[in-house]
């Protein structure tokens, strides 16, 4: 019997999920840490609020975020002079080469992945979850 839609979106989630928990666990990250440093640019400067849309979250809990990734360091803050609730954030050089053993991994993924299929393949699987993700 064939799988529903979304039942092969959750079976894909649950297998991508599992190489993201192991990058995690080998980087020493947080999913939290984990999750922001995804969405963060390298010499991008953002609100927090805009970190809190990015990765879908409160912004009690974007706060909560952004502390712990100032605490490893991984970006400076400055306040506002004009709206102390406005927080301007910045990736430092050690957040930038987190992020870069990040992407790195994530390509090592991505290329174990890629590895049996055609490259017609590959251009007809990321047009297909392109059109689903913008259907979500």
């Amino acid at each position: 019997m064939s799988m529903q839609l979304f039942e092969l979106i959750l079976a894909i989630k649950r297998k991508c999920q599992s190489s993201e928990y192991q990058i995690q666990k080998d980087l020493g990250l947080s999913p939290a840490i984990f999750g922001a440093l995804l969405v963060l640019q390298p010499d991008e400067t953002i609100l927090v609020n805009e970190l809190a849309e990015r990765m879908a979250l409160s912004p009690s809990r974007s706060s909560r975020v952004l502390t712990k990734l100032m605490e490893k360091k991984y970006v400076n803050a400055k306040f506002k002079p004009d709206d102390r609730r406005s927080v301007e954030i910045i990736l430092t050089a050690s957040g930038k080469k987190t992020k870069s053993a990040i992407i790195k991994r994530m390509q090592e993924c991505e290329t174990r992945i890629c590895s049996n299929l055609e490259d017609c393949q590959i251009d007809e699987i990321k047009s297909s979850l392109e059109l689903l993700l913008k259907a979500l």
